[in-house]
């Protein structure tokens, strides 16, 4: 068997890292915040085995695509046809990361097999868009996963602050739309973690053929969100900062992405939804980004609220709970 590990932890989930020690040569709190929200990172890159073959299935298939000469996107692309060769020799692939949350390890671990996947479907993928600056390891498995599992193709979009321009993810849609169109997929599923559900919403809006769309932990209003991320995982430095300066560096952030903000009002947009297609939240009253009781005002009976207690916003967007984790594919399939 060839395996596939990380490991990662609660302190790996945002990189905002407060100003205290930097206000002396910056113009102020909000500034350096909303810097350090915005600035690109690059892509992490999994430190398997030396065949690139074999990265490959773990890593997926890097794709560019472009709709004009300079607008493109770069994706990677997990397919059911990535894994014959290997089946066909007798292969098979355990995906395995562990998760350390408050001195607990918790494991997400699967075996993949030539009997135990799903049969291919040409027409059929799912999207998936990442969580603000959670390891990019973590989809890549679950993209993986849920191509085996699904016999989908899934297609798996860069974070929000993975590009070079920060937009909340909103920076390429229309070249997504592009590459759909181009492969012919006649279903789609949308499948979004956090900050990533912004894009993931207009994504559903703008095209036709979607059957459904999952939104683990969705990101609730951004200043609140800042707030909440920085109040729960930097609570020493966070103490020393006015809640005005994180609202202040949200504005900023929102103003200098050129977004509108009403695109960021997720519950406003899935009230107004009029579309038929599914919609299924995930959220958990111990999760302080997206906490179950703020969805409470959502009002439209095609979205489903699906309630998992005591799961931190890192514990959500791994799917590092059994009982989630196989209800989501289940409703993938």
């Amino acid at each position: 068997m060839i395996n596939g590990n990380t490991t990662i932890t609660t302190k790996g989930i945002m990189r905002f890292i407060l100003c205290i020690f930097y206000i002396s040569v910056l113009s102020g709190c909000q500034s350096f915040i909303a810097y350090q929200i915005t600035q690109p990172v690059e892509e992490i890159s999994y430190g398997g085995p030396d065949d690139q073959m074999l990265n490959t299935v773990y890593e997926g298939i890097p794709h560019k695509t472009c709709n004009t000469t300079h607008n493109c996107i770069a994706v990677r692309i997990f397919s059911h046809n990535d894994l014959i060769e290997y089946f066909e020799q007798g292969e098979q692939f355990g995906i395995t990361f562990k998760l350390k949350s408050k001195e607990e390890m918790e494991t997400f671990e699967t075996t993949l097999t030539s009997i135990n996947g799903a049969k291919r479907k040409n027409d059929s993928a799912i999207i998936v868009f990442p969580g603000y600056d959670v390891s990019s390891l973590i989809y890549s498995f679950q993209a993986r996963w849920l191509s085996h599992f699904t016999g989908k193709d899934v297609i798996l979009m860069p974070a929000s602050n993975q590009y070079s321009e920060f937009k909340f993810g909103l920076n390429s849609l229309d070249v997504l739309k592009h590459f759909l169109n181009t492969n012919q997929y006649q279903q789609i599923d949308i499948l979004s973690y956090s900050m990533g559900s912004i894009a993931a919403m207009q994504l559903a809006k703008q095209i036709p053929n979607v059957k459904q769309q999952i939104m683990v932990a969705p990101m609730m209003h951004f200043d609140t969100a800042l707030m909440s991320v920085a109040k729960s995982y930097h609570p020493t430095l966070s103490y020393f900062v006015k809640d005005n300066d994180f609202k202040n560096a949200a504005k900023n952030v929102i103003q200098n992405s050129g977004i509108d903000e009403t695109q960021l009002d997720l519950i406003a947009l899935l009230n107004g939804k009029q579309s038929a297609n599914r919609t299924t939240l995930y959220v958990s009253n111990a999760d302080p980004i997206s906490p179950a009781s703020y969805w409470q005002a959502l009002q439209n009976k095609s979205v489903s609220i699906v309630h998992y207690s005591n799961l931190n916003h890192t514990r959500m967007v791994s799917l590092i709970n059994q009982a989630m984790r196989n209800e989501v594919l289940h409703r993938l399939m």
